[in-house]
């Protein structure tokens, strides 16, 4: 039977768990050209709600989505080059029509039509290249003739861009204003702006005089409820043959954090372990505990590797924060503690979320430091002395 925990990869829209309020606004934004800010932390399946919300237009509202994750792309011009051929492919049905509409709409780009007889298909470039100065006003004038065509089009017309910070980090300050400038005059294309980068995007949509401030709706994605993701573990146990208690739940929840990706990587691997030991019957706390510390130290390698190269204030700034439940760090108390200086903790914490090592956690009006990976605090906790 395969196992019935998945990560590492989109999820289909059957396969996520809850999120149908947040696959319910993507979609509003698809569908009525709207602009929504989607915020959350890496691993909270930012991705697969796209995904979702993508399809499900696509098919029921006959929608053209052009989705791209950003980091992928190794510079704007690149993906704006990306943006050009896929608009042309997804609003003209042939190369004539193609041709004409890039004409028309994005005249000023000069763009180029190169066709492959043996694939049957096109793709566009960009003819007037520019500096990288220049990378965002190339980005607006490409969302401009998107914009343009999509007028024309009978259907509704959306960009998502997923890591969206990226784009603004490699244009610059002006690139937030240059963005704006050009998105806030569309009418026709439906705008979804996905990153997670929580600080850096809540100060560009929550600061009043930040350019993206109240341009559109701002959602930002939580754990999943705990019931339903519990439920949710059960039946997925209940269906290899393995009975988990209530307990050996929790334990999962809490050993992975509520983190979509880290709890199912931890189920994933318990529902295996259970399988092949031939332990079908029953999943414990003890065995969830004890395969935590086999999946941390399964890569002790890299752990290693991570923790080596952090100098030593960065790597007691992370024994405060998993020994002090990541809470009052920068405090004389902690300080003494772990002999180092309430600056240098503070600077390195900093540098530790730069490192995307921590991440900082706010919730009902506190704010709590934690691991992006849990798998390294225990690791650390088995091979750090105490």
């Amino acid at each position: 039977m395969k196992n019935p925990f998945e990560f590492g990869r989109e999820l289909s829209p059957d396969e996520l768990v809850d999120r149908r309020d947040e696959v319910k606004e993507v979609r509003d934004a698809i569908r009525d050209s709207g602009k929504l800010f989607l915020i959350g932390p890496r691993r909270y399946g930012k991705t697969s709600i796209l995904r979702a919300a993508a399809e499900r237009s696509q098919k029921n509202d006959r929608a053209i989505v052009l989705r791209y994750d950003v980091q992928a792309f190794p510079s704007l011009e690149d993906l704006a080059s990306r943006l050009l051929t896929d608009t042309a492919r997804a609003l003209a049905p042939s190369l004539e029509k193609a041709g004409k509409m890039l004409r028309s709409f994005f005249s000023n780009l000069q763009p180029k039509l190169d066709y492959d007889p043996a694939e049957n298909t096109f793709s566009a470039s960009l003819g007037q290249l520019r500096n990288k100065e220049s990378s965002i006003p190339l980005l607006t004038d490409v969302l401009d003739g998107i914009e343009l065509a999509a007028a024309k089009a009978k259907r509704p017309v959306a960009v998502i861009l997923d890591e969206f910070q990226k784009a603004v980090e490699d244009g610059g300050e002006a690139a937030e204003g240059q963005i704006r400038a050009a998105i806030q005059r569309h009418r026709h294309v439906g705008y979804v702006f996905a990153g997670s980068k929580t600080r850096l995007l809540a100060d560009m949509v929550g600061k009043e005089g930040r350019p993206f401030y109240k341009l559109g709706k701002v959602r930002f994605l939580g754990p999943l409820p705990r019931d339903e993701f519990a439920a949710f573990l059960s039946e997925g146990f209940r269906g290899g043959g393995i009975s988990a208690t209530d307990d050996a739940i929790e334990a999962l929840l809490h050993a992975g954090e509520e983190v979509p990706y880290n709890v199912q990587a931890l189920a994933h691997a318990c529902w295996d372990g259970c399988r092949e030991s031939g332990r079908k019957t029953n999943l414990t706390t003890e065995n969830v505990l004890e395969m935590r510390d086999t999946t941390a130290l399964r890569a002790d390698p890299f752990y290693t590797m991570l923790w080596n190269d952090l100098t030593t204030p960065q790597q007691k700034t992370l024994l405060a924060v998993l020994r002090d439940g990541g809470n009052g760090l920068a405090s004389t108390d902690v300080s003494k503690r772990y002999g180092v200086p309430v600056p240098t903790i503070q600077k390195s914490l900093m540098l530790l979320e730069e490192k995307n090592i921590l991440r900082e956690d706010q919730r009902l009006g506190t704010a709590r430091l934690r691991l992006e990976d849990p798998f390294f605090g225990a690791w650390i906790n088995l091979v750090v002395p105490r």
